[in-house]
């Protein structure tokens, strides 16, 4: 009986001080984390060619283990989402809103549910981005013009 109670204490044991890095991605996202910058580029050659790398230094972010995402700026809390994790890679925003509006009407050009790549997340910094293109049509352009999106958010502890 002993030997049995042993060896449950020493799993016990064992499973408290697993590594870092064999715990799964939801563990190693969820806490706080503090800006460092995001990189939102917006393509629709010939016409538009734009590329913005914003400083974010005074906004955190606090993916809460329950999914909820708290996005606060300043003491300002800017947005609250949704969060989870797909397959280990794909970070997954429920609710975002990254403001590209349709020219022609009808609401945004992005889905409010976006899937996220992870570039890099070790302890000390997260980085994910986002890719899509769009095939919008114009009046008065005969072919469809394609907008591509991107945005790069990097995070750190």
């Amino acid at each position: 009986m002993k030997k049995i109670a042993l060896i449950a204490a020493i799993s016990l044991v064992a499973m408290s001080c697993k590594k870092w890095e064999n715990r799964s991605t939801e563990f190693k996202v969820t806490g706080v984390w503090t800006g460092v910058n995001q990189e939102f580029q917006i393509q629709a050659l010939p016409f538009l060619d734009s590329n913005d790398v914003t400083p974010t230094p005074n906004t955190e972010a606090n993916f809460r283990e329950d999914g909820g995402l708290v996005i606060d700026s300043a003491g300002v809390q800017l947005d609250s989402l949704g969060w989870s994790i797909k397959n280990d890679s794909i970070l997954v925003l429920k609710g975002l809103d990254l403001g590209v509006d349709n020219p022609l009407g009808g609401g945004s050009l992005t889905p409010s549910d976006l899937e996220f790549s992870i570039l890099r997340l070790t302890k000390e910094e997260f980085t994910f981005r986002y890719d899509t293109t769009l095939s919008i049509t114009f009046p008065g352009i005969p072919i469809p013009v394609n907008v591509t999106l991107k945005q790069i958010q990097r995070w750190e502890k």
